[in-house]
């Protein structure tokens, strides 16, 4: 009996520590820096439950002179942090990215650009995607590639959703949408797209509809349209554009298509 006790007092002794070193490892401080130049900026914060954080602080310096020391930044948790010049003009930008938690969503970035005599902070929403710095047509300064987040759960579930490529420039502060600049990168998604909706219809569950949607919007891109509504159609006849009837199916599946494409600027 005495063994006993020892051996719970043992195991309770450990759990506790474990679940203070648990405790301790989520409240400490996290630190990731970036810099370019003269400028560099350092974010900290420590993780909070689920997906939050807490004591989320940016600091930008130039030269060694602080020139943005914030606090203002909320309770969604840090993910990368890169300094950059995104606009060829001389001067690095800070872009902070966030992610705010949840099953599909959502990702954005804070992009700091100097003003003068502090940081302007301008904002955008990726949704459920990310992005990448690449420098498209080489002329020093990098695009966001990404994809358009608002054909998640439009068409079909998540699960069969698919995204159109699009690109972006920052310019003036804010992202601007450049995507029909890159006439091959939108080919080049369009056919990764129809070979997917391909494989697809082969499938013991064979829903296309969110694969055909984002083609469809390649096809806009690239001013193709009359032959995405001859392909759509002759899909609709052949009896492929059915699926879960949550989500419309057949012609009033092509009518949602048409509506929603040239409700966002395709």
């Amino acid at each position: 009996m005495a063994l006993s006790r020892a051996r719970r007092g043992v195991a309770l002794a450990a759990l506790a520590a474990t679940v203070l070193a648990a405790t301790a490892s989520a409240s400490a401080l996290k630190t990731k820096t970036a810099h370019l130049g003269a400028v560099r900026a350092t974010i900290t914060w420590r993780d909070a439950r689920f997906f939050e954080a807490k004591d989320v602080r940016l600091r930008i310096t130039r030269s060694g002179q602080t020139a943005l020391d914030t606090t203002k930044l909320g309770v969604d948790r840090p993910q990368t942090i890169a300094v950059r010049d995104l606009d060829t003009d001389g001067e690095a930008e800070v872009i902070v990215d966030f992610y705010t938690g949840g099953a599909h969503c959502c990702f954005f970035s804070r992009i700091y650009g100097y003003g003068g005599s502090t940081y302007v902070p301008g904002s955008h929403v990726w949704g459920d995607l990310t992005y990448k710095l690449r420098d498209l047509n080489h002329d020093g300064a990098p695009e966001l590639v990404s994809a358009d987040d608002h054909f998640a759960y439009e068409f079909t579930a998540y699960a069969f959703s698919a995204f159109p490529t699009q690109i972006w420039d920052y310019r003036s502060r804010r992202l601007v949408d450049v995507t029909r600049s890159y006439p091959a990168l939108i080919r080049r998604d369009a056919t990764r797209l129809w070979k997917e909706s391909l494989r697809a219809r082969k499938s013991d569950y064979a829903d296309v509809r969110g694969i055909l949607a984002a083609w469809v919007a390649d096809q806009y891109r690239l001013g193709r349209q009359a032959h995405a509504w001859s392909t759509m159609r002759s899909l609709n006849r052949a009896g492929v554009l059915g699926g879960d009837s949550a989500w419309p199916r057949r012609t009033a599946y092509l009518a949602k298509l048409k509506k929603f494409l040239e409700s966002h600027g395709y």
